[in-house]
């Protein structure tokens, strides 16, 4: 009777922590996971219960490895944002709480996580948007870091652009990038900051 209390709350424990990982829910936004990708989230989640209750002594570092590959698989993403160690961190140790039945102290913690709708559900349907090669969307944000341009800079720039008016353009600062980018190995994709 405890192991099944343990594995049902432990199920409702991964599954709170899966619906606020953001990077899962932005790859499967973005169309990473091509478009059953809300269906490999929950796979990824479920698979993820399983290894935690069928292994009694996993490292942080086994878990952790488990979901970097299964991300990069299934999305074709690395987390660089430390959300995937930190997952592990307290999916481990909820995971020891929990068979040590401290669930009231388990619900404080996570009752202080951001109150969203739960999307990792079959009946919930998330919307496809597949990121496009080609991004204009750029062009219409201005960032005011660009507005107060050192006019020591704007000079050297108008050199290496090739202009007279004493200013470079976003579009010109763009094609510039653009022609020192060096292309990712196949299956890659780079993003750079603005």
């Amino acid at each position: 009777m405890a192991q099944t209390d343990f594995q049902k709350n432990f199920r409702l424990i991964v599954e709170r922590i899966f619906n606020n990982w953001q990077n899962l829910r932005l790859a499967v936004e973005h169309g990473m996971g091509g478009r059953n990708g809300q269906q490999v989230a929950i796979q990824i989640m479920d698979y993820t219960y399983e290894y935690c209750v069928g292994n009694e002594n996993i490292t942080q570092g086994e878990l952790q490895e488990v979901i970097e590959e299964l991300m990069d698989q299934e999305f074709n993403t690395l987390c660089d944002d430390q959300s995937i160690p930190e997952i592990c961190r307290n999916l481990l140790r909820y995971k020891q709480m929990a068979m040590a039945s401290q669930y009231p102290q388990i619900e404080m913690e996570l009752s202080k996580l951001p109150q969203g709708k739960d999307w990792l559900r079959p009946d919930v349907k998330i919307t496809y948007t597949p990121i496009d090669d080609d991004s204009s969307s750029d062009e219409d944000m201005e960032d005011d870091d660009e507005s107060a341009e050192d006019p020591m800079n704007a000079a050297d720039s108008d050199e290496e652009a090739g202009t007279s008016s004493g200013r470079v353009t976003r579009s010109q600062a763009r094609k510039q990038q653009a022609e020192q980018f060096v292309e990712p190995e196949e299956g890659w994709t780079t993003v750079r900051r603005k």
